[in-house]
């Protein structure tokens, strides 16, 4: 797997890892055991088919790959938007804020929301150009106008140009895998949003990036012990 599983990466095949086979020999053998002969512990524990395997977190491409499948379903133009959307909605909702101003910002970025759902265009440019009106109103500048988006059809839908409905299937089996509440605690899984350790949350992008870094820095740190070994011997 460390040598098959980034080579099947780069071809641009999108890797399953509840399909793996995460059997070695003598595990199987263990496992296949405990299976047949389960107890009441093993009854109750269920394990996320989406953890990695261990192996796999030796592979350095294994956190860039996913780190780029969130960020393509997390930070392309329409979730983007469509995620700030829904943060500032469910804000003014938990505020029970009754205000006349804020029943209008309430009323305007639901329209707003669903006005990217189903957002159309005749041009990539012109959907780009409605995309910057919804960023009008999303930054308070102006209020949700449905006159400026009365030409809005046509053959470009923002979900074609923007959207990958693999990606967003294989993200939406880890959100829903995370959430699960018949679990105790939420396992980190392949293509979660965030990562848990010691009691602490911590967001894909930055954990992936820090551990691409240190292993980075590590090999580095390993070759230059490596030369400076070789150098020593020739001269002695």
């Amino acid at each position: 797997p460390l040598v098959l599983i980034p080579q099947i990466i780069m071809g641009g095949a999108l890797i399953k890892y509840e399909d793996m086979n995460r059997n070695l020999a003598l595990v199987y053998t263990f496992t296949r055991w405990f299976s047949e002969h389960p107890n009441k512990e093993q009854n109750k524990k269920m394990d996320s088919k989406l953890q990695v395997p261990f192996i796999c977190q030796f592979i350095a491409m294994r956190w860039s790959y996913e780190e780029m499948i969130v960020a393509q379903a997390k930070l392309n133009p329409v979730t983007r938007r469509q995620d700030r959307t829904q943060r500032e909605i469910d804000r003014i909702v938990a505020r029970h804020d009754t205000r006349p101003e804020s029943r209008r910002r309430l009323n305007d970025l639901k329209d707003t929301l669903a006005m990217l759902s189903g957002l159309e265009a005749k041009t990539p440019d012109d959907l780009d150009r409605y995309l910057g009106v919804i960023d009008q109103v999303l930054d308070g500048k102006q209020p949700f106008d449905r006159s400026q988006f009365k030409d809005a059809n046509g053959p470009v839908t923002a979900e074609t140009l923007y959207l990958n409905q693999k990606v967003s299937d294989l993200i939406s089996n880890a959100e829903m895998e995370q959430s699960d509440y018949r679990r105790g605690g939420k396992p980190n899984v392949f293509f979660g949003q965030y990562k848990q350790y010691f009691g602490m949350k911590v967001d894909v992008f930055v954990f992936n990036t820090i551990v691409l870094i240190g292993s980075s820095l590590a090999l580095l740190g390993l070759l230059h012990w490596i030369l400076r070994r070789q150098l020593e011997v020739r001269r002695t």
